[in-house]
């Protein structure tokens, strides 16, 4: 499995391809890194689908291919786009109707994390904001 990553594609874009592959996980940008097994503050998500890779991360140019293993832990494919692109990931997990920051489970594989949500929906929630989100400073 492979993501597209290029300057000009916009982060709408690189959510649904992942989507594709992982329909119950989402890659949330942010414009500040973050410290591994600690969340992102809301304050830096990088919330408009919009924005191209470029206007946030310098370093990404040529289109290239980042390849994604099930087997691969949370917290590598989030130090990839790191250190290979300078963008600011979390990788997000759904749960019910709320989308989880997954930064307590990062060494969770993908798979797993996949699991993990799909095992959620057929559980009954109430409704909650889909986006939650403790405020962290």
């Amino acid at each position: 499995m492979e993501l597209n990553i290029s300057s000009d594609r916009t982060i709408g874009q690189l959510q649904d391809e992942f989507a594709t592959f992982f329909p119950n996980l989402k890659p949330v940008f942010f414009s500040k890194p973050h410290d591994a097994y600690k969340g992102s503050p809301a304050k830096f998500i990088i919330s408009d689908r919009q924005a191209t890779l470029s206007s946030f991360a310098k370093s990404v140019h040529a289109t290239t291919h980042l390849l994604l293993e099930s087997d691969m832990p949370v917290w590598q494919l989030e130090r990839l786009f790191e250190l290979e692109y300078g963008l600011h990931v979390q990788i997000f997990r759904r749960s019910g109707n709320t989308w989880l920051e997954t930064s307590v489970t990062d060494d969770l594989t993908l798979e797993q994390q996949e699991a993990k949500a799909q095992a959620s929906l057929n559980q009954n929630f109430e409704f909650v904001d889909p986006m939650d989100y403790r405020e962290q400073d």
